[in-house]
């Protein structure tokens, strides 16, 4: 798979409590700049992470409304999308937060399409390795972040 063009953005829509305030639930995913992008581990992380959230140390539910493909993005052969947000506390003892929107490509398996909060500098050093070890310290070490969310 090439790497994605500069305005490659994934525009995804949540639902709401209710019809009238859907609109305003959406984060921006923009290009996941590494040409491999292909998470081999998430459907075996998906069966423990299903676990993890059964004994309420992660959390899971299906919440996408709409994904809005924008610039040079696409949806064709995707069969589904999950969104990963992770909260954590920094080397500085800054709260960070992070996203990655992954789909399943119907030739390609699980990729990552694209990241939240959009930085230019981290975007361009992102790697699909860390996101490997990130899924890894979800499973064993779900305390280490302050909250999991994993929305299909």
């Amino acid at each position: 798979m090439k790497v994605p063009e500069q305005n490659t953005i994934y525009k995804v829509y949540f639902q709401g409590v209710s019809d009238e305030n859907s609109e305003n639930i959406s984060l921006t995913f923009f290009k996941f700049t590494q040409e491999q992008n292909n998470l081999d581990a998430f459907p075996s992380f998906l069966l423990e992470y299903n676990e993890l959230a059964r004994k309420k140390k992660v959390y899971s539910f299906a919440n996408i409304k709409e994904i809005l493909p924008l610039g040079n993005a696409s949806k064709k052969d995707i069969i589904q999308f999950y969104v990963l947000l992770l909260t954590f506390t920094g080397s500085n003892d800054k709260i960070k937060k992070k996203g990655i929107l992954i789909a399943n490509h119907k030739s390609n398996g699980f990729i990552i399409l694209g990241e939240w909060p959009y930085d230019p500098k981290k975007n361009e050093n992102s790697a699909t390795l860390e996101y490997n070890k990130i899924l890894s310290k979800i499973i064993k070490e779900p305390d280490f972040f302050t909250k999991v969310l994993l929305i299909n």
